[in-house]
């Protein structure tokens, strides 16, 4: 199996260019012929130097796109093209879930310009292996095959994996290999089969389709007939268009699956129908940008026992909230409009919300401060609503680190939380934190603050540019991470960003996403 070295490029040197320097940081029809069934193996040892700010699934995509075996002499016919999963799989799947080595054009140049963008201590650990990352897995699983000879000729660069109600309502999956060679393809499962016939499986329209037996293969063919693939699923298909592409997809109908035989058993969707009648589907993916990676997961028509998590019109969100927060403002969360948006998220689902064994205590509570839920939410929340954590300690995520603070409520009822801060200092806190004004926006602060503004903050713009709608958004300092952690060039590590947005009928969409190295 080979691949395309990126643009401009030369073999086995991919990434190994320096990333100009940066400002110091200032701070199938035919009968299936039997087949052997596919193992999973352990993958790759991990890197050497653990860099836990990377996802650990986006240093495996980086690190396919950082070895050689993207070198190819076959760019010409190779690099682009060719069928994906979803037209060998059944348009009935309930579950569907892809992996694409195979860029588009648009997507080969991101690629390029995100690794070069990438920390230096990051592109060292990713650049320079000459082993096909598959090459171990193969192996491992099937020691009875040569790599080079019975899987490299063949080998495609996509791979996709499909679940469907099957015969007796049972659960049915398939797996689609990308087969460059089906003549190859064919000849090498055969081979496994030579030592366990454990599935079936068949090689046909560019894919090798793998089963548990021979049954479940034709059922698949059966699928097709009745139903179509998948790609032809109408909604399937504007969901997928909906979230756009990327190096890894995802893809459920929840409702089908929460009534199907498969959401109702033991296992990994363990009585989904306990939940209620759950209807709607999610899509998620994981992609590389020219700027930053992203992975973005949203509903589409969510709704429990009929009913949304809003009823009506979604309010309007934004995240200028942010802005306000001092310019030193290590993790940051906040959104436009919280007030209106809880209070119809209470009126929506006050029946749950009112039934809960806490509620009394907790409205009782709010009670004597003055506020009437859900009414008052403005006056606890404000219109603007954000927190910016200006130090975090080493422990600052588990074990209560006081860490310093400030908190920004537009149009919030100050004397609330003047009650507040004085009854703090016997929670933990050796002082409450102050309470201030600042115009009409009340301020809770605690410990150090910067004197500047988090929106004037390069990075930060960079970071959540596109992010602006949301109704609530997460920003994280990656410069102050990496510098914490005694990273070189902490600037190189630039922000994580993070978004949440809910639209009409039970839609949301979620965001997170790191941009290294902004310019």
């Amino acid at each position: 199996m080979s691949y395309p070295d990126p643009p401009n490029q030369p073999p086995q040197q991919w990434g190994q260019q320096p990333v100009q320097g940066q400002p110091g940081y200032g701070y199938p029809p035919q009968g299936p012929p039997p087949g052997h069934v596919y193992q999973p193996a352990p993958g790759p040892a991990p890197r050497k130097k653990s860099i836990w700010l990377v996802p650990a699934s986006v240093v495996v995509a980086l690190a396919l796109m950082g070895t050689t075996v993207w070198a190819s002499t076959a760019l010409v016919n190779n690099l682009f093209g060719g069928p994906q999963p979803e037209t060998v799989l059944p348009g009935s799947s309930l579950m569907f879930a892809k992996v694409d080595l195979k860029p588009t054009g648009g997507q080969w140049a991101s690629y390029a310009q995100f690794y070069n963008k990438l920390p230096d201590s990051v592109r060292d650990e990713l650049g320079g292996s000459e082993e096909d990352p598959a090459r171990a897995v193969v192996e491992e699983a099937f020691p009875e095959l040569d790599y080079v000879n019975d899987v490299e000729p063949w080998l495609g660069q996509r791979f996709g994996f499909a679940v469907w109600e099957g015969p007796d309502s049972a659960p049915v999956f398939a797996v689609a290999i990308a087969a460059e060679n089906e003549g190859k393809a064919t000849e090498t499962l055969e081979k496994v089969h030579a030592e366990s016939q454990d599935f079936s499986f068949v090689v046909k329209n560019g894919f090798a389709l793998v089963t548990t037996d021979d049954a479940s293969l034709a059922d698949l063919d059966g699928q097709i007939a009745q139903y179509g693939t998948l790609d032809k699923n109408e909604t399937f298909a504007t969901d997928i268009d909906e979230i756009g592409e990327g190096v890894a997809t995802l893809w459920g109908d929840i409702g089908g699956l929460s009534k199907s035989a498969l959401g109702a058993s033991n296992g990994s969707f363990d009585d989904l129908a306990q939940v209620g009648d759950l209807d709607g589907r999610v899509a998620a993916v994981l992609r590389l940008e020219s700027d930053y990676l992203e992975f973005r997961a949203d509903a589409y028509a969510w709704t429990v026992d009929g009913e949304a998590m809003l009823s009506g019109e979604v309010p309007a969100g934004g995240i200028t909230a942010l802005n306000d927060l001092p310019d030193n403002s290590v993790i940051a969360v906040g959104g436009d409009g919280l007030d209106a948006l809880a209070q119809q998220v209470w009126e929506t689902n006050s029946d749950t919300i009112e039934s809960s064994p806490d509620f009394a205590d907790a409205n009782e509570a709010f009670q004597q401060m003055g506020v009437a839920l859900p009414g008052d939410f403005t006056k606890l929340l404000g219109t603007t609503t954000a927190i910016g954590f200006t130090d975090i300690g080493d422990d600052f995520f588990g074990s209560g680190d006081d860490g310093s603070f400030e908190v920004r409520l537009a149009g919030a009822d100050q004397g609330i939380w003047e009650e507040f801060a004085a009854g703090t200092a016997s929670g933990g806190y050796t002082t409450g934190p102050g309470v201030s004004a600042d115009g009409d926006t009340t301020v809770l602060s605690y410990g150090t603050a910067g004197t500047g503004r988090l929106g004037d903050d390069p990075v930060f713009q960079q970071t959540m540019k596109g992010l602006e709608g949301a109704h609530i958004g997460f920003y994280m300092d990656g410069r102050y991470i990496a510098q914490e952690a005694e990273e070189a060039n902490p600037e190189q590590w630039g922000g994580i960003g993070g978004a949440v947005e809910l639209s009409d009928g039970g839609g949301s969409s979620t965001i997170l996403r790191w941009v290294p190295s902004p310019s």
